[in-house]
């Protein structure tokens, strides 16, 4: 499509300019829209969008975007709802880009209830949402999504692995803590208290954690580097732990911005409570904050990132300040760490890749954007379900996942919906709704949602969660949860005993569906379609599940004695029930 020379200038000490072009590093961020040479000549591939160049001249780093236009002469876009459409159409304009067309309000359904509350629709959710003709049917749905029980599991799921909601030796004692934790994190999103408040409280729990539940977080990361790494990943999206031995090579950061950030959780102490070391007690041990950098041997005094050290006395723990840093609307990193976070979950890309790496040299592809969806959350005061509402409603999230002719190859633009697999969770809760069973844990009441389940030691009982990918929470990266498709889960999801099981239960739906015999087969046909897709078979889907039923009767008839009627009756629903559930339009979201 075409290349552009770069030229690095290095600005002395003095003044002077030097042309360091010859010296430079260049590094593209997206190798497959653009390659660059050791000379800092680009050259642009075949895809449309946004893509950028890093460039590293000894301790300094800039980056150089450029945009690669599709040339569609005046695409027409819809009507915008809110500031998401302006700025996502006003980019595809630039670009020539046209979008996909709105869904179906049968694939809005199920996709917002699944990103919603994590759960595909019910029955009856499904027929009333089909039935009503009011034109805010959908934003209705999306304020009693976000009302439902499974708003907060699904959240709190989420929360939870980022967290690290990990259990430890004594699988008795932590399971409380591990517990109590995530129903502290659910209980503040079913309440929707505001995300800086949570926040706050947890970095600066103290205590037991069956009085403070938030302390538990101080459990499972224990060591101050650990702390202070998790916390600047998770809530400023800032990666400091190449900082720890040297400079940053891709940031700002240095070994010194390392320590003194590091400096804000020197002083939390541990008191042992009933020989338990996993439940230790924390405190603030009455010292003056300080960090030693190993490698100069120099005392450092706390500092927030781009900032002067602070002198904070040794009664105040500096915690606080560092919450309160953290959490204040001027911070250029909370708003927008947390914004791309939740745009990722809801459109499978973040603005910035990974969702959790923020920096200079990584730019969002809607630089714009994520500074208006920042402001919008930190205006909200911080309002979770007020950010999730605003995307949703957006046309942007409404868009087909079906590409037209100018958008199939589209990843990065938001010309379309991106299907995307469900969690390994999600899925599980899924494929039982669909075969009418149920789970089957121990600790938990039988029938929990596996999207409900507090913490990683689950995943010893499921051999599906632990095949589809579900994280034994040993980080604080989202991308410890795996969505890669592999020849395991096909097998699982074919011939496993866990899906022979559940699809063959005495009060199963199959089960159920048999001794209906009254109910016309194409009821009960429709009704299998709804549950599973929110739509009704086509001809020809419709004609093949006939075709199977009859054949089984067929079978049945010709000897009884080996295959009952009403046996034969089960098993052609099982069959049909287990076809759904196999197909990518089951087993993904779009």
């Amino acid at each position: 499509r075409g290349s552009q020379q770069l030229m690095v200038t290095a600005i002395m000490s003095d003044g002077t300019r030097r042309d360091v072009t010859r010296a430079a590093e260049f590094t593209p961020n997206q190798e497959d829209m653009a390659e660059v040479d050791h000379h800092g000549l680009v050259r642009f591939k075949d895809r449309t969008g946004a893509t950028s160049v890093m460039v590293r001249f000894q301790k300094q780093v800039g980056v150089f975007m450029a945009t690669i236009p599709l040339g569609i002469e005046e695409p027409t876009f819809p009507n915008p709802r809110n500031f998401i459409d302006e700025l996502v159409f006003s980019k595809l304009r630039t670009l020539g880009m046209p979008v996909s067309s709105e869904c179906s309000d049968e694939e809005f359904l199920r996709r917002a209830t699944l990103d919603i509350a994590g759960r595909i629709p019910s029955l009856a959710e499904t027929k009333a949402f089909r039935k009503s003709n009011a034109p805010d049917k959908r934003a209705r749905l999306i304020d009693a999504l976000l009302d439902d029980p499974g708003y907060a599991n699904l959240f709190a799921n989420k929360w939870s692995a980022i967290l690290r909601n990990k259990t430890a030796t004594n699988l008795e004692q932590i399971s409380r803590e591990t517990f109590a934790f995530h129903g502290w994190i659910r209980d503040n999103l079913r309440r929707n208290r505001p995300f800086d408040h949570w926040v706050s409280e947890l970095i600066t729990a103290r205590g037991k954690a069956g009085v403070n539940p938030a302390v538990s977080w101080y459990r499972v990361v224990k060591d101050p580097k650990e702390q202070m790494a998790d916390v600047a990943q998770v809530f400023l999206g800032v990666r400091m732990q190449c900082a720890q031995c040297h400079h940053h090579p891709y940031e700002r950061w240095s070994q010194d911005d390392y320590y003194r950030f590091t400096a804000f959780f020197s002083t939390v102490g541990r008191k042992e409570v009933r020989k338990m070391p996993e439940a230790d007690a924390i405190y603030h041990k009455r010292v003056v904050a300080r960090m030693k950098n190993p490698v100069t041997n120099r005392e450092l005094k706390p500092a927030f990132l781009d900032a002067d050290p602070l002198e904070l006395p040794a009664e105040r723990d500096p915690r606080i300040d560092l919450a309160d840093w953290i959490t204040d609307s001027s911070n250029p990193y909370f708003a927008r760490m947390l914004a791309n976070r939740y745009w990722k979950h809801f459109f499978n890309r973040g603005l910035i890749e990974p969702e959790d790496d923020i920096r200079v040299t990584n730019p969002p592809t809607h630089p714009r954007l994520l500074k208006a969806l920042a402001k919008h959350f930190s205006d909200s005061k911080f309002d979770l379900k007020a950010l999730v509402r605003t995307i949703c409603n957006s046309r942007v999230y409404q868009l087909s996942s079906t590409p037209n002719e100018h958008n199939t190859e589209d990843e990065q633009n938001f010309a379309r919906y991106y299907p995307r697999r469900l969690s390994a969770e999600i899925m599980l809760d899924a494929i039982n709704d669909l075969a009418g069973s149920r789970n089957n844990f121990s600790r938990q009441p039988t029938g929990v949602r596996a999207i409900a389940l507090p913490d990683n030691s689950f995943n010893r009982q499921s051999q599906f969660l632990n095949v589809f990918g579900r994280p034994q929470m040993d980080t604080s990266c989202e991308c410890e949860r795996t969505t890669e498709a592999n020849l395991a889960q096909s097998l699982h999801l074919i011939n496993s005993d866990t899906i022979h099981s559940l699809l063959s239960a005495s009060s199963g739906r199959a089960a159920q569906l048999a001794q209906e015999e009254k109910r016309p087969d194409e009821e009960r046909i429709h009704e299998l379609y709804l549950r599973a897709f929110g739509r009704l078979p086509e001809a020809e889907e419709y004609d093949i599940a006939i075709r199977h039923l009859a054949k089984k009767r067929n079978q049945s008839a010709a000897d009884p004695r080996k295959l009952s009627k009403q046996k034969a009756e089960q098993q052609a629903f099982e069959d049909i029930i287990w076809v759904l559930m196999n197909t990518k339009e089951f087993l993904f979201n779009h």
